[in-house]
């Protein structure tokens, strides 16, 4: 049984932090991949800020320095009211987790074909965060674009894969690269975006 997040995450396993961000519209903001990331031709993945975390490094320092590297802005993080467990799968269920500030959720993520550790379990925590200032073009190599989803094209998203021009033109903004990125290519989730698409989903429902 989960009480903790050591209890999901054990020092010899590949684990990572993932930010949940949402600007003043509630909208929930990704990174588009840049090109040092695998894409399929004529697609491109969003992901939640954030990234692998370092040996020795705290949960909370990863998300710090992975906002000021992927954003170039700093966040305040914020302690969720529930915590979500996202298996690889597309499942999610509600677990009781001790630590403090509460992470969102959870993420079980399969590394896809054709990168590096392709097949391999990659363990995600979540946080929910605020950025102090807008997204900035701090790693173009690593991060294309920011863009800024609402809740439906978040939940479309883990099914559907609409095209850059197909989301602006319904509610979606570019925050970052909008110089860069090709609006003709197909959006699809990874990582903390697949998880956040399920467990808005799986809330909706209940609802």
């Amino acid at each position: 049984m989960l009480r903790t997040i050591g209890d999901f995450a054990p020092l010899d396993t590949e684990t990572g932090v993932g930010l949940v961000l949402q600007d003043d519209l509630q909208r929930y903001l990704f990174f588009l991949a840049g090109p040092r990331h695998f894409c399929p031709p004529g697609e491109l993945f969003y992901a939640g800020i954030g990234g692998h975390r370092k040996a020795g490094e705290d949960w909370l320092a990863c998300a710090h320095r992975e906002a000021l590297e992927e954003v170039g802005v700093d966040v305040t993080v914020l302690p969720a009211e529930v915590t979500w467990y996202a298996h690889s799968d597309g499942r999610v269920e509600r677990v009781e987790i001790r630590d403090q500030p509460r992470p969102f959720a959870l993420c079980e993520m399969i590394h896809p074909p054709r990168t590096p550790r392709a097949g391999a379990l990659y363990r995600i925590v979540i946080y929910k965060a605020r950025l102090h200032d807008p997204p900035r073009d701090a790693a173009p190599d690593e991060v294309l674009g920011v863009i800024a989803l609402t809740e439906a094209q978040v939940i479309r998203g883990i099914k559907e894969r609409p095209t850059v021009s197909e989301v602006l033109t319904t509610g979606a903004s570019l925050l970052a690269g909008e110089e860069r990125v090709n609006r003709t290519l197909r959006l699809y989730p990874l990582g903390t975006a697949s998880a956040l698409g399920h467990i808005l989903r799986a809330s909706e429902a209940n609802t």
